[in-house]
């Protein structure tokens, strides 16, 4: 499983959040959420309870931010079925 970065950019904004409230929301700078949600750095299981909370993100919903991996050879294989 992999965390969708795109899907956190997504929330925030359709939420009108910006990259300076979720950071303040955390407890950093700017420069340093932006460097979280481009993948810059790690976001902690603690910073992304935060982020739920701040976006208004139930904790039984955070599965929408997780995608599985999936091998071309699995795609392939799907397809041609």
């Amino acid at each position: 499983m992999n965390f969708n970065l795109q899907r956190l950019r997504y929330e925030r904004l359709s939420r009108k959040k910006s990259q300076k409230e979720m950071a303040e929301a955390l407890g950093v700078g700017r420069t340093t959420y932006y460097k979280k949600e481009n993948g810059d750095i790690k976001i902690s299981v603690e910073e992304f309870a935060i982020i739920l909370k701040e976006l208004g993100i139930p904790q039984r919903k955070a599965g929408i931010f997780f995608v599985k991996d999936v091998d071309d050879w699995e795609i392939a294989w799907r397809c041609w079925r």
